[in-house]
């Protein structure tokens, strides 16, 4: 790396409650200095990027875990050499929790290939904690491979997590968490290892055995949900078919298809990489754990009976599907995988009739990209009468995200369905939408399809800037 490097101005002090979109960035000026090594990625080759035709603002990034404590100094991002190519205007840093640590402002230029920018003050980082390097491109046009993450990298005492890769469109700078095709949108951290970690690697935290659950006001993210910092997996040697009675698995990497047929089986702290199937015959309890769909068109979790607690749940054309007796509560459904040039249709949370649902305080997404054949997201949370009524279901203080879904909720009415005249008892309370790029959460809107009167209720629903969302 051996482009132009920037330097700015102001960090970004540690905040523990400010949003991070508000968190202020100073002014830059460039600076004569060669890029520095020490991240993730070395000084050569080129990166195999193609230049994205996406000219939406939008902010890049890249998840990372140091396994030796050391400090962060600045950003660097990989500008194409081809004059579509466009300048970041600025480059964050955050923790797991979304809160910036640093920022600093861009200044463009024609420079291309690795652009460096520097924090006025260098950022300490913890062994073993989450943090995300990320960078705004206000009319996008940025570098990206796709499939880059599909498996973990690492080097230099950091390592990239498989699905590194995530973005968020927002009007300005906002922590990125969303995910597309394992895709590497070329951003690193300048890390220096502090000379006692060189010397001596800090040991992963001692696992906790029970993690403190989200606050009321901390919706779900990469910080609190998924498998908790310092869990040792080791692999399941178990049998994908689980015909015994209160099973437990704990602290397993399990890989394909979990079909739960016995009733009472508690999975916890574990990491799926494929899906999880409950029968009628069983029921199914997760909780502090990751279920990666990949590539699969049916959801990453479905069908009857089960809770999920604390669950990350990214990948699979939909992520839960649910007919009966579900809960999911304090969980992260986002990330969802559309065949490209496939007409596909996904979710986020789908149900095509069913009852007795739960879903409580999660942060909902349905934002894989369209395919250009007609395939897109339908909703973060999807209710359809096509087989049974939709019943009997709470939909309580999540967060929308926006996203390229037609809409962020369906909320089960709609008499062109069979059982679409008959959805009762539905509760759609004080629930958060985002506006987005769009202002309407969705591309048509924020919620459609919600019965109202009777045993219904839809209050104290708001968007993200506080103004309260009526009933369509």
């Amino acid at each position: 790396m051996f482009a132009l490097a920037l330097a700015a101005a102001l960090a970004v002090p540690l905040v523990s409650s400010a949003s991070a979109a508000t968190a202020p960035a100073g002014p830059a000026r460039a600076a004569a200095a060669p890029v520095t090594a020490g991240g993730l990625f070395d000084e050569a080759p080129i990166p195999q990027a193609t230049l994205d035709s996406d000219t939406t603002p939008v902010e890049l990034g890249m998840r990372f875990t140091p396994s030796v404590a050391g400090t962060a100094r600045g950003a660097q991002i990989y500008k194409l050499a081809t004059n579509a190519s466009r300048t970041p205007s600025s480059a964050t840093l955050w923790n797991g929790r979304g809160e910036a640590l640093a920022r600093v402002s861009i200044p463009a230029t024609t420079q291309t290939g690795w652009i460096q920018a520097n924090f006025s003050t260098p950022v300490s980082l913890t062994a073993g904690k989450y943090y995300t390097i990320s960078y705004y491109a206000p009319r996008g046009r940025y570098a990206a491979t796709q499939q880059f993450f599909r498996t973990p990298i690492s080097r230099n005492g950091l390592t990239a997590p498989t699905n590194a890769g995530v973005y968020k469109y927002a009007g300005n700078t906002t922590f990125p968490t969303d995910t597309y095709l394992a895709s590497n949108y070329w951003v690193d951290v300048v890390f220096s290892a502090s000379s006692t970690s060189a010397a001596t690697p800090t040991p992963a935290p001692t696992p906790t055995s029970a993690p403190t659950p989200p606050s009321d006001g901390a919706y779900p993210n990469l910080g609190n949900t998924g498998v908790p910092e310092g869990v040792n997996l080791t692999s399941y040697e178990g049998p994908m078919t689980i015909n015994q009675a209160d099973t437990v698995i704990d602290a397993k990497e399990i890989e394909g298809r979990l079909v739960i047929k016995a009733p009472r089986v508690v999975v916890t702290r574990s990491r799926v990489k494929g899906s999880v199937y409950i029968q009628r015959s069983g029921s199914l309890t997760m909780s502090d754990s990751t279920v990666r769909g990949g590539t699969s068109e049916d959801s990453a979790v479905s069908q009857s009976g089960f809770t999920l607690r604390r669950v990350e749940i990214v990948g699979a054309r939909a992520s839960v599907g649910c007919d009966n007796d579900c809960k999911v509560i304090d969980s992260w459904l986002h990330g969802q995988y559309m065949r490209p040039g496939s007409d596909w249709h996904g979710d986020g949370f789908l149900s095509n009739g069913g009852s007795n649902m739960v879903l409580r305080h999660n942060t909902l997404a349905c934002d894989s990209k369209p395919t250009g054949n007609g395939g897109a997201c339908s909703a973060a949370l999807a209710l359809y009468g096509d087989f049974a009524p939709i019943k009997n279901v709470t939909v309580e203080n999540n967060k929308f995200v926006s996203s390229p879904a037609g809409y962020c909720m369906y909320g089960g009415y709609d008499p062109n369905k069979p059982y679409g005249k008959r959805a009762e008892n539905i509760t759609v309370r004080g629930n958060v939408f985002a506006r987005g790029s769009s202002g309407k959460c969705g591309v048509y809107g924020a919620v459609t399809a919600v019965a109202t009167g009777g045993t219904n209720v839809f209050s104290g629903n708001t968007w993200d800037d506080g103004k309260a969302l009526r009933a369509p």
